[in-house]
């Protein structure tokens, strides 16, 4: 018998191929300790809500009319877009008390190298205060992915999370800080206080001290050749509890910055212009009288060059943001535009968009865009007084 020999080409392939299987199995296996472990964690670790999901939220009022059974099933539809996006993107760290959204996966030498971003992170945050319900581990799993952006500083700003991490490293490079991520993540922290008034495993009100004057570090070294955050939503929220002269320069700065992009882009937002999109959308629907009014002439007349094409949603406009992510931003928007007129066609477009396997990004805004559908989101201004927060 003759055996043909493999060359060092072959061999290379082999080992790719091996080692792709090798990370296949792996993941299904960190997927499955993931869930079993949360499971377990619901069992003895209950968390009370304030604000149990689902909680119908006032501007639910303003959405077009639909049935008590329209509503139910939009619910249903969420929750089930919730438990998929847990099953398919939340995973545990190794030390086994951080978890992650998975994103893209890298190949680096012959080993694949999972990713995850700290804007993600932070949707995934405020994602688990929206969704959570009495006696539920979401308070556990909130602290979980909290503990992993704590983990992984940004550059330069310690108090901040780094962009990018590589979670199955056990050390990952420290980049810059995202801060449109930054202002989720607070957003998320000051959700969660409202939500179990305090965390277990970290002091609540340190952190976001922390957070709230790195960041308002960050914009006043932020250069002007980058591009801005423009957050009408967030930032004026974070203010209130971390009042600076700075928070409404910022605003009208990034505004008159975003307003030529508005006026000049056409097709599917960008990722910078698409976040501020939905952050002025999210405004107009929890806060119409604060302002929404005066951008809302510009901001339609993009929405509807961006929503003229009703081409798929499959794809990325730019390097990790997807399409359906930048259309999931319009969502909210969408809902004020001629009183939602067009709301039926756009919720049948959303629910029917798929978002990638390594798009934890696009599945995020998914769901937050499927919430603003469904009149279950909300997020309070000095809605109750702030209480005493420390650790548990």
């Amino acid at each position: 018998m003759h055996y043909q020999s493999l060359t060092p080409q072959d061999a290379t392939s082999l080992l790719s191929l091996i080692g792709l299987i090798a990370l296949f199995v792996g993941l299904l296996f960190l997927v499955r300790r993931t869930l079993l472990k949360r499971r377990e964690q619901t069992q003895s670790n209950p968390s009370p809500a304030a604000k149990p999901f689902p909680q119908i939220s006032p501007y639910s009022q303003q959405l077009p009319p639909f049935t008590q059974a329209d509503l139910l099933e939009r619910q249903a539809v969420l929750r089930q877009a919730f438990e998929d996006w847990q099953a398919g993107y939340l995973m545990q760290g190794l030390d086994g008390k951080t978890d992650f959204l998975r994103g893209e996966t890298y190949k680096r030498g012959l080993r694949y190298q999972l990713t995850s971003t700290s804007l993600a992170q932070g949707l995934a945050l405020f994602i688990q205060v929206q969704m959570a319900q009495d006696g539920d581990d979401s308070r556990g799993s909130f602290e979980r992915l909290l503990a992993h952006l704590l983990a992984h500083p940004a550059l330069d700003h310690p108090s901040l999370s780094s962009w990018l991490s590589m979670p199955d490293l056990p050390t990952s490079p420290r980049l810059e800080p995202d801060l449109h991520a930054e202002a989720w993540i607070l957003a998320g922290l000051l959700a969660a206080r409202q939500q179990w008034g305090g965390l277990q495993r970290f002091n609540l009100e340190q952190i976001f001290q922390e957070r709230s004057h790195a960041l308002l570090d960050a914009l006043k070294s932020h250069s002007k050749n980058q591009t801005g955050i423009f957050s009408p939503l967030l930032l004026p929220i974070i203010a209130q509890q971390m009042p600076d002269p700075l928070w409404q320069t910022q605003d009208e700065s990034d505004w008159q910055a975003l307003k030529p992009l508005l006026r000049a882009e056409n097709g599917l937002p960008g990722r910078q212009e698409a976040l501020s999109l939905l952050q002025i959308g999210l405004d107009g629907l929890l806060f119409p009288d604060m302002g929404f009014s005066e951008r809302s002439d510009l901001a339609f007349a993009r929405l509807k060059r961006a929503l003229t094409s009703q081409e798929g949603l499959e794809g990325e406009l730019e390097e990790g943001f997807s399409r359906l992510a930048s259309f999931s931003c319009c969502v909210p928007l969408a809902l004020l535009y001629k009183k939602g007129e067009n709301a039926g066609q756009i919720w049948a477009r959303l629910i029917q968009a798929q978002p990638a396997k390594q798009d934890a990004l696009g599945a995020s805004l998914k769901l937050v865009a499927i919430m603003s559908m469904a009149g279950t989101l909300w997020l309070g201004k000095n809605e109750v007084e702030p209480t005493s927060i420390t650790s548990e």
